[in-house]
């Protein structure tokens, strides 16, 4: 039997299923905090379930809560529950402000017991957070697959070989790239030791595969498969619907694959934080450049946490955020860079109806990313009534001009997506790859008859600001030519079933 849950309550599930098992549970998470897992962890210990535990060193917990965790794991561990951390890092954090040295490679989430398999993008936290969850409960097969995983995130990471923690070191040595060693150096601005002999700067691209079969499994990227490109796969097999959730959105790479998808007519829904510490302009740029292309998106009034991906032909519950370390990255042609994260691809079709619906519902109730973008205009409109006019301005009027000063910025976009779009259509039929100033001025035409029709001189008189010596005779032979307009009377329009 599958669950699925989209909700604040993912971690009492969890907790639910936790009392539930009789022999053993196994839970590997990015952190571990919340004392009602504690709790009943501490209780199977009681009852003699085996309990491990695959999760990061006590530093990587804030300094707010790091003595009360630790107590509380030490506490875990005298009941006789054994405690495995990835000490291992990835990446080289000069570029970013949080968690400098703190955060670790892994940041996936699963758990699995005698009774269930479970993938889930939550972290136990104390706070409440949206988050999903997917329970494969008394399914032999999903229970050995998780096993059989978190074993190897063990034999990876922290069984020592060699005289390291895990076997991480010796399989990128064992590749025989040139000045292999080098990647194991530290950054140039972490300066404490605690890290010496636990950080790779990137993977050697061979042990990270770039395509891989899409299947109902569980995925560790990047060793079973680069985060971005199965994440990317699964969107280019949907044919009607694409739903994604996140808690950071920040890849402008990511971006554009989506807005090339939408051109596809795909229903394009996004839910994600709208806050960003280290990217707050770029994301600016992104949620109008998204919205420009008709792709909806939603924040909510309580915190994103959800890692999810639903289409019409897989759900998908993650532990990726859509950034460039989470969803990884080339880094040069011989390696790649990105955390270790969970995958779970579940297509039963069921499940995805039930995950369906259950998006939609919060997406409605949600806030549009309109009013957040306009929210950072509003400081501007009065700071130029004061400045400028030396004029004060009420509330009501920032609102007002803010978004309707978002809602021009977001048209000029959507008419240049636009006219690159029908460019690209007369590429496809008049042949070539470069679009030249004819084939743009033939753009422009169609893109105002696809308005309305128009006469001769109505078009001459848009036309005519470019100042280009625009001969609108030959533009216009050419789309009759090619039927790709129709004359009616004094008027030109599209005509149907061409280009558009």
């Amino acid at each position: 039997m599958k669950i699925f849950d989209l909700s604040t309550n993912v971690i009492d599930k969890v907790v639910s299923e936790l009392q539930e098992a009789e022999k053993y549970i196994r839970i590997a998470i990015f952190q571990l905090h919340n004392q009602k897992v504690f709790n009943a962890l501490n209780e199977k210990l009681r009852e003699g379930v085996n309990v491990e535990i695959f999760t990061l060193p006590y530093d990587s917990i804030h300094e707010d809560i790091k003595d009360e965790v630790t107590a509380l794991f030490k506490n875990l561990q005298e009941n006789g529950a054994n405690l495995y951390f990835c000490k291992w890092n990835v990446g080289d954090p000069e570029r970013t402000t949080t968690a400098v040295g703190r955060w670790y490679s892994f940041h996936g989430k699963i758990i699995v017991t005698d009774k269930s398999a479970i993938a889930l993008s939550a972290n136990f936290i104390q706070n409440e957070e949206l988050d999903a969850l997917l329970i494969f409960k008394n399914e032999t097969d999903k229970i050995e697959e998780y096993n059989s995983k978190f074993d190897e995130l063990i034999s990876l990471y922290v069984r020592e070989q060699a005289g390291y923690n895990g076997s991480i070191r010796q399989k990128i040595i064992d590749t025989h790239l040139t000045d292999i060693l080098s990647v194991f150096e530290l950054p140039r601005i972490i300066e404490t030791e605690t890290h010496t002999n636990h950080w790779i700067q990137h993977y050697p691209s061979s042990l990270c595969p770039e395509s891989v079969p899409i299947e109902d499994r569980l995925y560790f990227t990047p060793f079973d498969c680069r985060g971005r490109n199965l994440i990317m796969d699964l969107i280019e097999q949907a044919s009607q619907f694409v739903y994604l959730s996140a808690e950071s959105f920040t890849d402008p790479e990511f971006s554009k694959f989506l807005e090339r998808m939408k051109l596809r007519n795909l229903d394009i829904q996004i839910l994600c934080g709208a806050k960003s510490q280290d990217f707050s302009d770029r994301i600016q740029v992104m949620f109008r450049d998204l919205l420009a292309a008709d792709i909806k998106i939603k924040t909510t009034e309580e915190d994103i946490h959800a890692k999810l991906i639903i289409t019409d032909k897989h759900l998908a519950v993650t532990s990726v955020n859509l950034n460039k370390i989470n969803l990884g990255f080339k880094k040069t042609n011989k390696y790649w860079r990105e955390n270790t994260e969970s995958i779970s691809i579940c297509a039963d079709s069921e499940i995805i109806s039930i995950a369906k619906n259950q998006y939609l519902n919060i997406f409605g109730e949600s806030i549009d990313i309109e009013k957040i973008l306009a929210k950072k205009i509003e400081s501007l409109i009065g700071s130029m009534f004061t400045s400028t006019f030396d004029l004060r301005s009420t509330r009501e009027v920032k609102e007002l001009l803010a978004h309707l000063v978002l809602r021009k910025e977001i048209e000029v976009k959507k008419f240049i997506l636009n006219i690159g779009n029908i460019s690209a259509k007369l590429m496809r039929y008049l042949g070539g790859n470069t679009v030249d100033k004819d084939t743009l001025l033939l753009a422009l035409v169609l893109y105002y008859l696809s308005e309305r029709k128009h006469d001769f001189d109505q078009l001459h008189e848009k036309l005519s600001v470019l100042d280009a010596g625009i001969n609108l005779n030959t533009l216009l032979a050419t789309l009759l030519t090619h039927n790709f307009i129709e004359k009616e009377d004094d008027f030109y329009k599209i005509k149907v079933d061409t280009l558009f």
